[in-house]
């Protein structure tokens, strides 16, 4: 009987340890992530940013000495690390991937009089995600 209950004891312990398993994969720290609406972040984006990025988040348009960055998907992830907490501090204070200086042609939106918020850059990152690199 003994030898029975040795033989339970390993196939009792693996749902355990693939409960252990899967709490621990979602332990994990991940890049920081933007809970936006898309749809508010394109009428944002429309209103605020494409004027000097295009529609569709390409850029390319010369702006003096400089030319306006493509925010298009996956492009915009991978210069910014995947971590839309570096992607709101580009928006909100000028600010690139390595926390240098953006071109001043670049509004600090999250310091001008028409100032966006949090919650409006969180809904326009969301809405750059969707916006894909045609090849």
């Amino acid at each position: 009987m003994h030898s029975r209950q040795r033989d339970l004891r390993p196939a009792r312990a693996l749902p355990v340890l693939a409960i252990l398993a899967l709490c621990a994969s979602t332990l994990a720290p991940a890049p920081a992530r933007a809970a936006g609406n898309v749809d508010a972040g394109k009428r944002l984006f429309m209103g605020h940013c494409a004027v000097c990025h295009k529609r569709d988040a390409s850029g390319g348009i010369k702006l003096g000495d400089t030319e306006s960055a493509d925010l298009q998907s996956p492009g915009l992830e991978k210069m910014y690390h995947n971590d839309d907490t570096l992607m709101r501090r580009a928006i909100m204070d000028g600010k690139d991937e390595e926390g240098g200086n953006l071109d001043t042609i670049m509004p600090r939106w999250g310091h001008v009089a028409n100032r966006l918020t949090v919650a409006q850059v969180n809904d326009i990152i969301a809405f750059l995600k969707t916006q894909k690199t045609k090849n």
